[in-house]
């Protein structure tokens, strides 16, 4: 079976991504591998036979796929968090990647380990899959095996450690996840809606109310009375005894309702307006905010929009993407103008449009090939994972440039990543062949384990007390921040489920596109310094 795999690498690598798959599923203690597992069972088998190869174009592809749409999808948020508080996470991510460069170029010396091996030993214990390709762009082919060899030994460390750093923090702070969140506002609560009737000395427009009550509220509807009511123009002025229908958390209802007058006893069913779910698929609108939709203008208002698992009241900021569902607001009669305007079609968002990730992929690539001199007369490069995924940071957060929308459809962007990152994991486990095999022989294997779960419970444990005790970051969002340095859904899979709320996710999405590019650099910095 063995040699039939070796002469057929496609049917190889079927396989390869089917075992991989189905055993990155499993969950132990609320830990799982996903698509991560495809690299040991890769390892596997090519240790079991060196001649099982999936060609080096597959792995590379696989990654710039993988990276492109991460910097797609993380884009807007990064720019966004960095304008305010990103900044200072991003410093902090930089200075760490710094010091654990340091940190790993000393215990490589002091025991003496080799360079290619150290340096995806160093990738390993931070789960850098696209710093361990960085450094095997810079090898030899011949011994292209040695960084994921050094990779795979310290990879299954890297991911125990800063779950265990994890939980023991958590268990010996006795951390309030839920408590924490709330805080911090991140406690997702169900939006209503509400009639309130404003009050004497409240004066604007109608697009004011947020402003004029502190929340993050919207109004939908003007009641003129019971059985009628109109749409509510962001551009109306507002004036005492006015009644008007908000949308908003409960907390922020009652409170923006007590800041404008009072509330009032308002119905919605029998009138003169109707409300309905729509998925946005037009690519006319998607990449467009509410303002340059101008909902009004066509006949509706949006009351709220569901992003992924998370409803939102929108702000004029709010920018449609594909696969968003949206509530709206109208006349019974003009419903089927508004499902076309939004588009509502599964299909649609099915049939992706391709070319547009063709070209930011493309441009990532080119990005890549550009030469970066150093010092000492070298040369580094972004290469085939650092390039697509700033190229695809900057597209992200544009939407959409003219004609173009980089964003892609919610589904069809996991599909990619999750299918790019198995690729990648497929070629390069297959690249170590039967050196992997000679180094579980080997007692010099298990310095490698430990040298690389040393760094990695280094990272976690600086990550904790710098955010809790500098940056002023909960527990939960420090170790958001310590799973951001590492990038491994594994970890921030665990968090989230232990937490069961967002406030890891806030450190590990500010943090991610920072540390992705930045250890890229870091093991190639690393490698050449060896």
């Amino acid at each position: 079976m063995l040699d039939f795999l070796a002469a057929n690498p496609l049917i190889a690598l079927a396989v390869i991504l089917a075992v991989g798959l189905a055993i990155g599923r499993i969950s132990l203690f609320g830990v799982s591998l996903g698509a991560a597992a495809v690299l040991f069972v890769a390892l596997a088998v090519s240790t079991l036979n060196p001649d099982i190869q999936i060609p080096a174009f597959v792995f590379r592809l696989g990654l710039a796929m993988f990276v492109y749409v991460i910097g797609i999808s993380a884009g807007p948020a990064f720019f966004r968090e960095f304008r305010s508080r990103g900044w200072k996470l991003t410093l902090f991510m930089i200075a760490l990647l710094v010091s654990l460069t340091a940190l790993a170029w000393v215990l490589i010396r002091a025991f003496g380990l080799g360079a290619g091996a150290g340096a995806g030993m160093f990738a390993g214990s931070l789960t850098s899959t696209p710093g361990m390709a960085a450094v095997v762009a810079l090898m030899d082919p011949a011994q292209a095996g040695e960084p994921v060899i050094g990779y795979s030994l310290a990879y299954p460390g890297a991911v125990l450690g800063s779950i265990l750093v994890a939980a023991v923090g958590a268990k010996l702070l006795k951390v309030n996840h839920t408590e924490d969140a709330r805080d911090e506002g991140l406690v997702t609560e169900p939006l209503v809606w509400k009639g309130v009737r404003i009050g004497d000395g409240i004066s604007g427009t109608i697009g004011d109310l947020p402003r004029l009550s502190g929340q993050q509220i919207i109004a939908t509807r003007i009641v003129e009375d019971p059985h009628e009511h109109r749409l509510a123009d962001p551009t109306l002025p507002i004036q005492p005894g006015m009644e008007l229908v908000i949308n908003g958390t409960a907390n922020a209802v009652d409170r923006a309702i007590a800041a404008l007058g009072g509330e009032c006893d308002t119905k919605i069913e029998d009138t003169e307006l109707v409300y309905s779910r729509f998925t946005v698929s037009n690519p006319d609108i998607v990449g467009r905010t509410v303002a340059e939709l101008d909902p009004v203008a066509n006949g509706f208002m949006i009351a709220r929009i569901r992003q992924g698992d998370t409803e939102i009241v929108p702000h004029r900021d709010t920018v449609l993407n594909y696969s968003d569902r949206v509530r709206v607001v109208a006349a019974p009669g003009r419903m089927g103008e508004v499902r076309r305007f939004l588009g509502d079609s599964e299909k649609a968002l099915g049939d992706v449009n391709l070319l547009p990730f063709a070209i930011g992929l493309s441009l990532g690539l080119l990005l890549g090939a550009i030469p970066i001199p150093l010092p000492g007369d070298t040369t580094m490069y972004l290469g085939f994972g650092g390039g697509p995924i700033v190229a695809g940071l900057i597209l992200g957060a544009l939407n959409r440039t003219g004609p173009i929308t980089w964003q892609l459809p919610f589904h069809a962007n996991r599909t990619i990543s999750t299918l790019g990152l198995a690729l990648f994991l497929a070629g390069v486990g297959t690249s170590a062949g039967a050196g992997f095999r000679q180094a579980l022989t080997d007692p010099q294997s298990f310095v490698y384990m430990g040298v690389g779960f040393a760094i990695t419970v280094t990272s976690a444990l600086v990550c904790a007390v710098v955010g809790m005790w500098l940056l002023k970051l909960k527990w939960d969002e420090s170790m958001g921040v310590a799973a951001g340095a590492t990038t491994n859904p594994a970890i921030i899979s665990y968090l989230n489920d232990q937490t069961g709320t967002d406030l890891a996710n806030r450190g590990y999405a500010t943090v991610y596109p920072t540390a992705m590019i930045g250890k890229i650099l870091a093991c190639q910095v690393l490698f050449l310094l060896l």
